[in-house]
């Protein structure tokens, strides 16, 4: 004979109804237990998914702009190049010395002394003095100075003397401090 859920009268139909729901969630009590960790669990693995897809979002963003980051260091790269030439991380006392031998023929000048000096630290950059002693004419001295001033490099002039030239090549003979610089990557004190 079979069941016949129908037949039943509405209070049993009931009682079967809560019974079955009863069994169900004890079953499911007993079977699964700990809904409250899981809950938890999800809750904190939604969190961290969230955490992770806002990282990426970062990263996207930074991605995108990654060509940008890199035309800018470029740049960068080529204005320290440009930096470096005017102040170098190396005193390059023979580039210098030619440079200013070529200089001094150019000017007509008779280049008699070329005495690189100690560096001297400064905050961020070191002092290379470089002591002098040309012969030749005035204005040619003149000349001298005005073509070392539009070098590349920054130098300063200093201490000239100028004295008459009894021996040899032109009317003068002078001394000076012909100082450039030399940056410090170190970062020097001043001493």
């Amino acid at each position: 004979m079979a069941f016949e859920f129908k037949k039943l009268p509405f209070g049993a139909q009931i009682g079967v109804i809560t019974a079955v729901a009863g069994v169900l969630v004890a079953g499911a009590w007993m079977g699964y237990p700990n809904f409250s960790e899981m809950k938890k669990k999800n809750i904190a693995d939604q969190q961290r998914l969230e955490e992770l897809q806002t990282e990426i979002r970062k990263g996207q963003a930074i991605e995108a702009k990654l060509p940008e980051f890199e035309k800018e260091i470029e740049n960068l790269q080529l204005k320290l190049n440009d930096l470096l030439a005017i102040l170098p991380t190396e005193p390059e006392t023979g580039e210098l010395l030619k440079w200013v031998k070529n200089l001094a023929d150019q000017s007509n000048l008779d280049l008699m002394a070329f005495t690189p000096g100690a560096l001297r630290p400064q905050e961020f950059y070191k002092e290379f003095p470089i002591n002098m002693n040309v012969r030749g004419d005035y204005h040619d001295l003149g000349v001298f100075f005005d073509r070392i001033s539009k070098y590349s490099r920054i130098i300063n002039v200093s201490g000239v003397s100028i004295g008459g030239n009894k021996d040899g090549h032109g009317s003068i003979a002078s001394t000076f401090t012909a100082t450039t610089f030399v940056y410090d990557e170190k970062g020097g004190t001043p001493q």
